[in-house]
C-alpha cells in the first residue's frame, strides 16, 4: 500500500501500522493496538449502508455481526483518493464449512437470527422493480450460461473440463427453465413487496467463509445486502449445502428446523423455500466465473467442485421427486404453490 494512505490510517485509527496483507476483498493490518481489517468502498453511500446496517442490528440485539471503529474526526470511514475506507474489528474463529453439519446448523441458526433482527432496517438499498430482483438474476444468468455454452462448441481447443460442462449443459438448462417458470408462477414477487414494506434486509452472499464460527456464529460481509425477500438467503444456503452433502433430505429438514427457531416461516414460505432450492445456481455460477473472466478462477478447484455436483445428481433428482404436490390448479388462474 501506499505510504501516504498507511501515514493517514495510522493518523485517524490513532495506531502504529507494521504489517499489511490482502485478505479476500480487505486488508488485514497488524498494528500496535492489535489486528484489524480496513475494506474500500467505490461510494460514501455503500460506506455508511454496511456500518450503519451493522449498527442497527447490534441495537436491535443481533451481536453476531461486524464492529466498526471510527475515525478520529468521529467519522465511520475515511477518504482517500476516491475510495471511502471503513476499520473492522476482528472476530476470532475459523471460517465455516458447508462440508460439515454441526458447521451447517450453527450457521443456519445464526441467518435466522440475522433475519429475525434485520426487520424495519432504515436507509438501505433496494432495486426498483415490481418483481422480485431473483427471478432477475435467475434468468440472466441463465442467458449468459447458455451463450458461453454455445461459445465452446464453437471452440477449436477442448479440453477435459470444457468437454464435461458441454455434457452436462442440456441438464442444467432444462432444470434452471423449469425453477424460472415456477418462480414466475409463485408468490415470490408477493414476498418481495412485502419485504419492502417492512424494511427486510437479506444478505445475499452466504458463501461459507462469511460466516465465522468462534465463541458463537458470526455472519460478517454485508456488501450485497439490501432490503428483499430474505427467502433468497435461505434458498441460497439451502442449495450451496445441499450440493456438498449429496442432497441429504434429513439435513435439509433438519436446516429448517433450527432456522424457524429464531424466524418461523408459515407453510406457503418453506414450500417455495423447497421448490427454488431446486435452481441449478452452484454449477452456472462456477461456470461463468471460469469463462466470463470477471475474476480469479483456479479452473482445478472448479473442475472438482463441478464434478462434485454431477456425482451427487442423481441424489439431487430423488430429492425433488414430490416436487409436484407443492402445486393445484385453481379454474381461472396459474398454478399456485400449497401445502
Amino acid at each position: 500500500m501506499e505510504f501516504e494512505w498507511i501515514q493517514l490510517v495510522q493518523q485517524e485509527w490513532s495506531c502504529q501500522v507494521r504489517s499489511v496483507k490482502g485478505k479476500r476483498k480487505a486488508y488485514l493490518l497488524e498494528t500496535n493496538r492489535g489486528p484489524m481489517f480496513v475494506k474500500s468502498y467505490s461510494s460514501v453511500q455503500k460506506a455508511e449502508w454496511v456500518v450503519s446496517l451493522s449498527e442497527q442490528l447490534i441495537r436491535k440485539g443481533f451481536s453476531q455481526t461486524l464492529e466498526y471503529i471510527y475515525t478520529s474526526g468521529g467519522f465511520p470511514y475515511l477518504p482517500y483518493k476516491g475510495r471511502y475506507y471503513v476499520a473492522i474489528k476482528p472476530i476470532k474463529g475459523r471460517d465455516a464449512r458447508y462440508s460439515n453439519q454441526s458447521d451447517v446448523l450453527e450457521t443456519v441458526r445464526c441467518l435466522g437470527e440475522f433475519h429475525r433482527h434485520a426487520r424495519n432496517i432504515k436507509g438501505g438499498p433496494m432495486v426498483r422493480s415490481t418483481s422480485a430482483p431473483l427471478i432477475d438474476k435467475w434468468e440472466d444468468r441463465y442467458n449468459r450460461f447458455e451463450k458461453i455454452i454455445a461459445r465452446l462448441k464453437k471452440g477449436q481447443y477442448m479440453g477435459g473440463l470444457e468437454k464435461k460442462i458441454i455434457r452436462f449443459s442440456p441438464f442444467i438448462l432444462s432444470e434452471a427453465k423449469t425453477v424460472i417458470d415456477i418462480a414466475r408462477r409463485s408468490p415470490i414477487d408477493k414476498e418481495y413487496q412485502l419485504a419492502l414494506q417492512e424494511q427486510r434486509v437479506s444478505h445475499r452472499d452466504l458463501a461459507s467463509h462469511n460466516f465465522i464460527l468462534g465463541q458463537q456464529a458470526y455472519l460478517i460481509d454485508y456488501d450485497t445486502a439490501m432490503y428483499d425477500t430474505q427467502l433468497v438467503d435461505v434458498i441460497q444456503m439451502v442449495n450451496r449445502t445441499l450440493d456438498e452433502q449429496a442432497w441429504d433430505f434429513d439435513l435439509f429438514a433438519g436446516m429448517m428446523d433450527e432456522y424457524q427457531k429464531a424466524a418461523p416461516m408459515t407453510e406457503a414460505q418453506a414450500a417455495l423455500t423447497y421448490l427454488l432450492v431446486r435452481y441449478p445456481d452452484n454449477f452456472m455460477r462456477e461456470v461463468l466465473g471460469l469463462y466470463e473472466g470477471k475474476l480469479h478462477p483456479v479452473p482445478k478447484k472448479i473442475e472438482s467442485y463441478l464434478t462434485m455436483i454431477i456425482r451427487n445428481w442423481q441424489e439431487r433428482a430423488r430429492f425433488f421427486q414430490g416436487f409436484r404436490h407443492f402445486f393445484y390448479e385453481e379454474a381461472y388462474r396459474d398454478s399456485t404453490i400449497v401445502v
